[in-house]
């Protein structure tokens, strides 16, 4: 991810740090989803990144010993450009992908006492 801006900030969740939980691929590959969990060490507030209309998905696992490890630390998101523009490249200290996508949004959940998935969803846009 060299040479690539930090866009972590335009999830405009703040300034503390992320973990990923899970990674799912639905729809054929054209949806990727990322559960991931803010501010790991005091609320734990979990969001999921939604990538819709994925064209193209390449996966680099860095480290495979950590591939067992029930998480893993974001360390830098690009979100490219949607409508297919720009890839979006998620990295992490296990690994890093890129995604070829359409559209983009970001889930934040509501109320982590029900154990059914509210969320909102949220639009970042893109520049």
């Amino acid at each position: 991810m060299t040479n690539m801006p930090d866009n972590y900030s335009l999830l405009n969740l703040g300034g503390l740090t992320s973990l990923i939980k899970n990674v799912k691929v639905s729809k054929w590959g054209t949806e990727v989803s990322f559960e991931c969990l803010y501010d790991p060490q005091g609320q734990r507030s979990p969001y999921v990144l939604v990538f819709e209309e994925c064209r193209e998905i390449k996966w680099d696992v860095h480290d495979p010993e950590e591939a067992s490890e029930a998480e893993a630390d974001l360390f830098g998101i690009y979100l490219g450009e949607d409508a297919h523009r720009k890839p979006a490249l998620i990295h992490t200290d296990i690994f890093e992908i890129s995604l070829l996508y359409g559209s983009f949004h970001l889930q934040k959940v509501r109320d982590q006492s029900d154990s059914t998935f509210n969320a909102t969803s949220a639009t970042v846009r893109l520049i």
